[in-house]
Protein backbone atom coordinates (compact mmCIF):
# COMPACT_ATOMS: atom_id res chain seq x y z
CA UNK A 1 0.00 0.00 0.00
CA UNK A 2 0.97 3.64 0.05
CA UNK A 3 2.45 3.89 3.51
CA UNK A 4 1.06 7.41 3.94
CA UNK A 5 -0.63 9.27 6.74
CA UNK A 6 -2.68 6.46 8.34
CA UNK A 7 -1.34 6.00 11.91
CA UNK A 8 -0.03 2.55 12.75
CA UNK A 9 0.82 2.92 16.43
CA UNK A 10 -2.62 2.30 17.99
CA UNK A 11 -6.30 1.75 17.29
CA UNK A 12 -7.30 5.04 19.01
CA UNK A 13 -4.88 6.87 16.70
CA UNK A 14 -6.57 5.32 13.65
CA UNK A 15 -9.99 6.15 15.10
CA UNK A 16 -9.17 9.83 15.64
CA UNK A 17 -7.41 10.10 12.29
CA UNK A 18 -10.54 8.83 10.52
CA UNK A 19 -12.61 11.16 12.68
CA UNK A 20 -10.55 14.23 11.73
CA UNK A 21 -10.41 13.29 8.05
CA UNK A 22 -14.18 12.99 7.82
CA UNK A 23 -15.02 16.34 9.40
CA UNK A 24 -14.84 18.41 6.23
CA UNK A 25 -16.98 16.02 4.20
CA UNK A 26 -19.58 15.64 6.95
CA UNK A 27 -19.92 19.38 7.59
CA UNK A 28 -20.41 20.21 3.92
CA UNK A 29 -24.06 20.90 3.03
CA UNK A 30 -25.61 18.11 1.01
CA UNK A 31 -28.65 15.82 0.78
CA UNK A 32 -28.17 14.52 4.33
CA UNK A 33 -27.88 18.06 5.69
CA UNK A 34 -31.01 19.11 3.85
CA UNK A 35 -32.86 16.12 5.29
CA UNK A 36 -31.86 17.14 8.80
CA UNK A 37 -32.83 20.75 8.26
CA UNK A 38 -36.24 19.82 6.89
CA UNK A 39 -37.24 17.38 9.64
CA UNK A 40 -35.46 18.50 12.84
CA UNK A 41 -38.02 21.21 13.75
CA UNK A 42 -40.71 18.53 14.11
CA UNK A 43 -38.82 15.38 15.14
CA UNK A 44 -36.29 17.21 17.31
CA UNK A 45 -32.72 16.18 18.14
CA UNK A 46 -33.45 12.49 17.43
CA UNK A 47 -33.48 13.33 13.72
CA UNK A 48 -29.68 13.41 13.77
CA UNK A 49 -29.14 9.89 15.17
CA UNK A 50 -31.89 8.43 12.99
CA UNK A 51 -30.56 9.86 9.73
CA UNK A 52 -26.99 9.04 10.79
CA UNK A 53 -27.91 5.40 11.39
CA UNK A 54 -29.32 5.03 7.89
CA UNK A 55 -26.21 6.74 6.53
CA UNK A 56 -23.89 4.55 8.64
CA UNK A 57 -25.54 1.31 7.48
CA UNK A 58 -24.98 2.33 3.87
CA UNK A 59 -21.36 3.21 4.59
CA UNK A 60 -20.86 -0.15 6.34
CA UNK A 61 -21.90 -1.86 3.12
CA UNK A 62 -19.55 0.30 1.06
CA UNK A 63 -16.64 -0.22 3.48
CA UNK A 64 -17.24 -3.97 3.40
CA UNK A 65 -17.28 -4.06 -0.39
CA UNK A 66 -14.00 -2.15 -0.56
CA UNK A 67 -12.32 -4.17 2.19
CA UNK A 68 -13.35 -7.58 0.89
CA UNK A 69 -14.91 -7.53 -2.56
CA UNK A 70 -12.82 -4.82 -4.22
CA UNK A 71 -9.56 -5.19 -2.28
CA UNK A 72 -7.69 -7.22 -4.94
CA UNK A 73 -8.86 -4.96 -7.73
CA UNK A 74 -7.94 -1.76 -5.88
CA UNK A 75 -4.52 -3.05 -4.79
CA UNK A 76 -3.00 -2.81 -8.27
CA UNK A 77 -0.09 -0.28 -8.19
CA UNK A 78 -1.19 1.64 -11.28
CA UNK A 79 -4.76 1.85 -10.03
CA UNK A 80 -3.54 2.95 -6.60
CA UNK A 81 -1.64 5.81 -8.20
CA UNK A 82 -4.73 6.81 -10.18
CA UNK A 83 -6.90 6.64 -7.05
CA UNK A 84 -4.41 8.82 -5.17
CA UNK A 85 -4.37 11.40 -7.96
CA UNK A 86 -8.17 11.47 -8.26
CA UNK A 87 -8.53 11.59 -4.49
CA UNK A 88 -6.05 14.46 -4.29
CA UNK A 89 -7.93 16.43 -6.91
CA UNK A 90 -11.23 15.74 -5.14
CA UNK A 91 -9.83 16.86 -1.79
CA UNK A 92 -8.30 20.03 -3.25
CA UNK A 93 -11.59 20.87 -4.97
CA UNK A 94 -13.56 20.26 -1.78
CA UNK A 95 -11.10 22.08 0.44
CA UNK A 96 -10.85 25.13 -1.80
CA UNK A 97 -14.62 25.35 -2.01
CA UNK A 98 -15.04 25.11 1.76
CA UNK A 99 -12.35 27.72 2.47
CA UNK A 100 -13.59 30.22 -0.11
CA UNK A 101 -17.26 29.81 0.81
CA UNK A 102 -16.47 30.01 4.52
CA UNK A 103 -14.40 33.18 4.06
CA UNK A 104 -17.22 34.73 2.03
CA UNK A 105 -19.82 33.75 4.63
CA UNK A 106 -21.91 31.70 2.21
CA UNK A 107 -23.02 29.06 4.72
CA UNK A 108 -26.25 29.86 6.56
CA UNK A 109 -28.49 28.10 9.03
CA UNK A 110 -32.11 27.79 7.85
CA UNK A 111 -34.64 30.45 8.69
CA UNK A 112 -37.82 29.61 10.59
CA UNK A 113 -39.80 29.88 7.38
CA UNK A 114 -37.49 27.40 5.63
CA UNK A 115 -37.85 24.93 8.48
CA UNK A 116 -41.63 25.01 8.32
CA UNK A 117 -42.05 24.29 4.62
CA UNK A 118 -42.15 20.49 4.80
CA UNK A 119 -44.39 17.92 6.49
CA UNK A 120 -42.98 15.78 9.33
CA UNK A 121 -42.16 12.09 8.86
CA UNK A 122 -42.00 9.09 11.19
CA UNK A 123 -38.79 7.91 12.84
CA UNK A 124 -38.66 4.93 10.50
CA UNK A 125 -38.98 7.23 7.53
CA UNK A 126 -36.18 9.42 8.91
CA UNK A 127 -33.86 6.41 9.12
CA UNK A 128 -34.78 5.39 5.57
CA UNK A 129 -34.15 8.95 4.46
CA UNK A 130 -30.58 8.59 5.76
CA UNK A 131 -30.09 5.69 3.36
CA UNK A 132 -31.74 7.36 0.37
CA UNK A 133 -29.97 10.71 0.72
CA UNK A 134 -26.67 8.81 0.88
CA UNK A 135 -27.02 6.55 -2.16
CA UNK A 136 -28.36 9.38 -4.34
CA UNK A 137 -25.32 11.59 -3.64
CA UNK A 138 -22.64 11.16 -6.39
CA UNK A 139 -20.00 12.75 -4.18
CA UNK A 140 -20.45 9.95 -1.61
CA UNK A 141 -19.35 7.34 -4.14
CA UNK A 142 -16.40 9.45 -5.27
CA UNK A 143 -15.27 9.96 -1.66
CA UNK A 144 -15.26 6.26 -0.77
CA UNK A 145 -13.75 4.96 -4.00
CA UNK A 146 -10.92 7.52 -4.14
CA UNK A 147 -10.09 8.82 -0.67
CA UNK A 148 -11.44 6.35 1.86
CA UNK A 149 -10.44 3.26 -0.12
CA UNK A 150 -6.77 4.16 0.29
CA UNK A 151 -7.03 4.18 4.07
CA UNK A 152 -9.27 1.12 4.24
CA UNK A 153 -6.78 -0.99 2.31
CA UNK A 154 -3.91 0.27 4.46
CA UNK A 155 -5.93 -0.59 7.55
CA UNK A 156 -6.75 -4.05 6.19
CA UNK A 157 -3.03 -4.74 5.75
CA UNK A 158 -2.71 -4.35 9.54
CA UNK A 159 -5.74 -6.52 10.36
CA UNK A 160 -9.49 -6.20 10.78
CA UNK A 161 -9.34 -4.26 14.07
CA UNK A 162 -7.82 -1.19 12.31
CA UNK A 163 -10.55 -1.42 9.66
CA UNK A 164 -13.22 -1.36 12.37
CA UNK A 165 -11.45 1.53 14.13
CA UNK A 166 -11.36 3.51 10.89
CA UNK A 167 -15.03 2.88 10.16
CA UNK A 168 -16.14 3.79 13.69
CA UNK A 169 -14.03 6.94 13.64
CA UNK A 170 -15.56 7.96 10.34
CA UNK A 171 -19.20 7.46 11.27
CA UNK A 172 -18.72 9.05 14.71
CA UNK A 173 -18.41 12.41 12.97
CA UNK A 174 -21.76 11.82 11.28
CA UNK A 175 -23.49 11.06 14.57
CA UNK A 176 -21.86 13.97 16.41
CA UNK A 177 -22.43 16.63 13.75
CA UNK A 178 -25.87 15.50 12.65
CA UNK A 179 -27.12 15.35 16.23
CA UNK A 180 -25.65 18.79 16.92
CA UNK A 181 -27.19 20.19 13.75
CA UNK A 182 -30.62 18.71 14.44
CA UNK A 183 -30.49 20.10 17.98
CA UNK A 184 -29.42 23.52 16.76
CA UNK A 185 -32.02 23.69 14.01
CA UNK A 186 -34.70 22.66 16.45
CA UNK A 187 -33.62 25.43 18.81
CA UNK A 188 -34.22 28.14 16.22
CA UNK A 189 -30.50 28.83 15.68
CA UNK A 190 -29.91 30.13 19.20
CA UNK A 191 -27.08 27.68 19.95
CA UNK A 192 -25.02 28.19 16.79
CA UNK A 193 -24.37 31.19 14.56
CA UNK A 194 -23.70 31.56 10.86
CA UNK A 195 -20.31 33.05 11.67
CA UNK A 196 -19.23 30.00 13.68
CA UNK A 197 -20.52 27.73 10.93
CA UNK A 198 -18.46 29.54 8.29
CA UNK A 199 -15.30 29.52 10.42
CA UNK A 200 -15.63 25.76 10.97
CA UNK A 201 -16.08 25.14 7.26
CA UNK A 202 -12.99 27.21 6.40
CA UNK A 203 -10.88 25.35 8.97
CA UNK A 204 -12.06 21.97 7.70
CA UNK A 205 -11.40 23.06 4.15
CA UNK A 206 -7.81 23.94 5.04
CA UNK A 207 -7.29 20.45 6.44
CA UNK A 208 -8.68 18.87 3.26
CA UNK A 209 -6.28 20.99 1.20
CA UNK A 210 -3.40 19.54 3.21
CA UNK A 211 -4.63 15.98 2.63
CA UNK A 212 -5.11 16.73 -1.06
CA UNK A 213 -1.48 17.76 -1.47
CA UNK A 214 -0.39 14.57 0.31
CA UNK A 215 -2.50 12.41 -1.99
CA UNK A 216 -1.25 14.13 -5.13
CA UNK A 217 2.36 13.70 -4.00
CA UNK A 218 1.88 9.98 -3.45
CA UNK A 219 0.00 9.57 -6.72
CA UNK A 220 2.74 11.29 -8.73
CA UNK A 221 5.41 9.11 -7.12
CA UNK A 222 3.38 6.01 -7.95
CA UNK A 223 3.10 6.75 -11.67
CA UNK A 224 5.03 4.35 -13.91
CA UNK A 225 8.32 5.66 -15.26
Amino acid sequence: MYGIMLPTDSLPAIFFFAFSMAIGAVLSPGPVTMALISQSPRLGWITGPLVSTGHALTELLMAGMITFGLATFLSQPTLQAAIALLGGILLLWMGAGFVLSGMKGKYHLPTQEEKETTQPMSRGQALTMGVLTTITNPFWYAWWITVASVYLLEAKAMGMAPVVAFYLGHISVDYLWNTLLSTVVGSGGKLFSDRVYNILMAICGSYLLYLGVQFLTVGIKGLPD
